[in-house]
């Protein structure tokens, strides 16, 4: 590893070209999928747009409720306003020359593929530090079956992840800098910072990526003083800044562990300037005197998260109403277990874990020989941690393969220049490239275990043209309907939804699933009690087959048999296609 080699002119080429390559990739399976000039397929895309409208439309900056979800007064989401500020960019200047739905619209459909150059850029900021011009090329060449098309930077994808992905990056290729410049090390800090404003998934890593600029300060002493202090600075005054551009005031004392709070700030503000004044004033000192200081900074950092909040390790979903738990977040896709039931588990995991498990053996065994040991340590670390979070939910697969890249990448590079120099075969990095990518890991449990199609209806197919229709030609009103019907009621229509896709809205989550397994009389006087004036029946989704089944005298039930109660008047035609039905609930039997 060298931080300062000469990188080829011709390297770049191809590295760029590569790079531009997977930057149009995902522009062309935009437009030919359909994507350009609507918000992405999933709930949180279409959420993300609601939010956009509502701060569009007057709602506060720091005003983070979505009153049209939930039950009375709204539900105070947990959401940052950091990934909506690319998005009003574009639509204020769109917004100069076009109608302005359809400056919001080219907004949400120009940005997700821009947000992948932040990936690339993190990715070829940390093969520099890594290596030659065979580590940029290798590093472009492993990531392009990663990123080829991914949804995640589709246009209309605007929820918070690719921005993650992009800052993630850059953190971690920031970090890897082998002269410890303060310019890298507080782009590292700068990127970590907006991590912690942006959301919880990515804490694990930041926490990571804090404990080895921490360690590798103590191991190294003055070597690493600038750099680390300007991490620790620009750690600590982002977070800093991020909180009072972000959180209103009303808010500064509310305690979150789902979002930016008192709790992330104090921690960023104690543990980032102590590391920096720690490496400042501390750097010349002996080794014991160093591991010291961090282990008092450390303790003084979890001794104020437990006075500001002595739950606040706790998981926010470990909250829920059991019954939420079972019928709502257990058929959330994205939030199984790895090997949670289900129809594609197997190629899933073969998919999500083959890249990275491939990496971790190869941080591992450099380790091990003692080569490149302060990289491979990060590496292995990042990765540990990303595999298992992946075990606890499968969303976190793609942070495991972007950090699985660089890994493979010098293993390619390696196999490479052995190759070149008679040491082995000319082709033996052929292996490494098919290790890295993620859909070969799938073909051989493919030829065990055939893919099973989807079955029953999905909810988007619910909300048909026919349906949305007719939501607009009737009254406004509080619509009881199924979790994931939640966003798209919310962006389409005018309505209110009791139930949405989000562990924040649990009250409205339990209150709908009660309803719908409630014996006809008794479900009346809930959704009076709501003040729901329809219910909306979307047949065949998963959790209405679960729910009919769990509860066969429910009114959900019912609905599925077609044997609705009188008080329950259709609307419109009921033969919809879609299996969609609405109807109006009447204050009589």
């Amino acid at each position: 590893m060298s931080g300062t080699s000469q990188i080829s002119r011709t390297s770049w080429q191809w590295a760029l070209g590569i790079a531009g390559l997977i930057f149009a990739s995902v522009i062309v399976w935009s437009l030919l999928d359909g994507h350009v000039g609507r918000p992405g397929p999933d709930g949180d895309d279409v959420m993300r747009l609601v939010q956009i409208r509502d701060l569009l439309a007057g709602q506060g900056w720091f005003d983070m409720h979505q009153y049209r979800l939930g039950p009375e007064g709204g539900t105070l989401m947990h959401w940052s306003r950091i990934p909506d500020v690319p998005i009003l960019l574009f639509y204020h200047l769109f917004d100069l020359f076009m109608p302005s739905e359809t400056a919001l619209m080219w907004a949400i459909s120009v940005w997700p593929p821009l947000s992948i150059l932040i990936v690339l850029a993190g990715l070829i900021l940390g093969a520099r530090h890594l290596g030659d011009g065979r580590v940029l090329v290798f590093t472009l060449i492993v990531a392009l079956p990663v990123f080829l098309v991914h949804f995640r930077f589709l246009s209309g994808a605007i929820d918070h992840h690719n921005l993650q992905l992009g800052l993630l990056a850059l953190a971690v290729g920031a970090s890897l800098d082998p002269l410890a410049r303060p310019g890298r090390y507080s782009l590292s800090g700068i990127a970590l910072g907006l991590s912690v404003a942006i959301g919880a998934e990515t804490y694990p890593y930041i926490a990571v990526l804090c404990a080895f600029h921490a360690l590798d300060w103590a191991n190294s002493g003055a070597r690493v003083r600038r750099g680390t202090a300007a991490f620790g600075g620009a750690f600590a005054a982002t977070v800093l800044l991020s909180f009072l551009t972000m959180v209103g005031p009303a808010q500064w004392g509310a305690a979150y562990t789902d979002t930016l709070s008192v709790i992330s700030l104090a921690g960023a503000l104690i543990g980032g300037t102590g590391l920096a004044a720690a490496a400042w004033f501390a750097s010349d000192r002996p080794k014991p005197v160093r591991f010291g200081a961090l282990a008092a900074i450390g303790l003084t950092t979890a001794l104020a998260v437990a006075v500001l909040a002595p739950d606040g390790f706790a998981n926010p979903l470990d909250a829920l109403p059991e019954e939420v738990r079972t019928l709502w977040l257990s058929n959330v896709s994205e939030a199984r277990a790895m090997f949670a039931p289900a129809d594609d588990r197997w190629q899933f995991a073969a998919f999500a874990l083959g890249l990275p498990v491939s990496a971790l053996a190869i941080s591992a065994l450099a380790i091990l020989r003692g080569r490149e040991t302060r990289v491979h340590v990060l590496f292995a670390a990042l990765l540990v941690v990303a595999i298992a979070l992946m075990f606890y939910q499968i969303r976190f697969y793609v942070f495991a393969h972007l950090i699985a890249i660089w890994p493979m990448a010098l293993w390619c590079a390696s196999a490479f220049q052995s190759g070149r120099d008679g040491q082995g075969s000319r082709v033996a990095y052929l292996l490494p490239l098919a290790l890295a990518n993620p859909m070969l890991w799938i073909l051989p449990v493919m030829l065990v275990e055939p893919p099973v199609p989807p079955q029953g209806t999905t909810d988007a197919a619910c909300l048909s043209p026919q349906m949305l229709a007719l939501l607009h030609q009737v009254p406004p009103g509080t619509i009881v309907a199924g979790v994931n019907m939640g966003s798209p009621i919310l962006a389409e229509t005018p309505h209110r939804a009791l139930s949405g896709n989000y562990h924040r809205d649990a009250a409205g989550i339990a209150a709908a699933f009660d309803i719908f397994a409630a014996e006809p009389a008794e479900a009346h006087q809930k959704l009076e009690a709501v003040g729901a004036s329809y219910v909306l029946f979307c047949a065949g989704t998963p959790e209405n087959r679960i729910l009919a089944k769990t509860r066969p005298d429910g009114l959900l039930a019912r609905l599925d048999a077609g044997a609705a109660p009188g008080w329950l008047e259709p609307l419109g035609r009921e033969e919809d296609p879609a299996g969609g039905r609405l109807y109006a609930v009447s204050s009589g039997e």
